[in-house]
């Protein structure tokens, strides 16, 4: 059987979907986050057939089609970003799958320069962006710095030393266990400040059994 103009369209429609949904996927594949190259594909591919299902039927509205795909990538993208200690990791990640969704949109509408210029663009933010941030803009990283304690360790004098060390921090929890206590700091570092320098600090304070810092 031999496709006709209409047909080809279509897989033309689903084709720049998937590889716009691809190129972003790769970018977050790359970056290790745990939505990359088949989420994103399979995100854009969905999008896109949607709104050709809803633009074929007589009478139908593709804007109304577009909104459900919206919330329903609302719910995917929640399930990507996750919290820990004093960070709060997937909002980028959910941000990409939203914007996958609205270029599959754009392709099964037919809006070839809007899906390709928007995969660009998105590109440029996630990778060029992101390392502009990370070398120029390292202090608003926040770090997560949990300190251990020994059970007898004065817990104010141990919080007026690592303030010192970290000035921009404050107290996010502090736990008691039969064998020892913890401080938990949120805490912006000042730019180029190493990490294992901040360790190595907080480590020699009188009483402190351990430290660990995780962004």
């Amino acid at each position: 059987m031999v496709a006709t103009n209409g047909q080809w369209i279509v897989i033309l429609q689903i084709a720049v979907a998937a590889v716009c949904g691809a190129a972003i996927g790769l970018e977050r594949e790359m970056s290790a986050q745990p939505a990359g190259l088949r989420t994103h594909m399979l995100v854009s591919l969905g999008a896109a057939l949607f709104t050709l299902a809803g633009a074929g039927v007589v009478g139908s509205d593709p804007t109304r089609i577009a909104a459900q795909v919206v919330t329903g990538i609302g719910f995917l993208g929640g399930g990507a970003i996750l919290r820990e200690g004093a960070t709060v990791r997937g909002l980028t990640t959910a941000a990409s799958l939203w914007v996958t969704a609205a270029i599959g949109l754009a392709a099964g509408l037919r809006w070839w320069f809007a899906a390709i210029i928007s995969t660009v663009l998105a590109l440029a933010v996630l990778w060029v962006v992101k390392r502009v941030e990370r070398e120029v803009l390292p202090h608003r990283r926040m770090l997560a710095v949990t300190v251990t304690l020994e059970q007898s360790a004065p817990l104010d004098e141990v919080e007026r030393e690592v303030r010192l060390i970290l000035p921009r921090s404050r107290v996010l929890r502090v736990s008691y266990t039969a064998t020892g206590q913890a401080l938990v700091f949120s805490s912006q570092p000042h730019n180029g400040t190493a990490l294992t320098s901040i360790g190595e600090r907080v480590r020699a304070l009188p009483g402190v059994h351990g430290v660990e810092i995780s962004r």
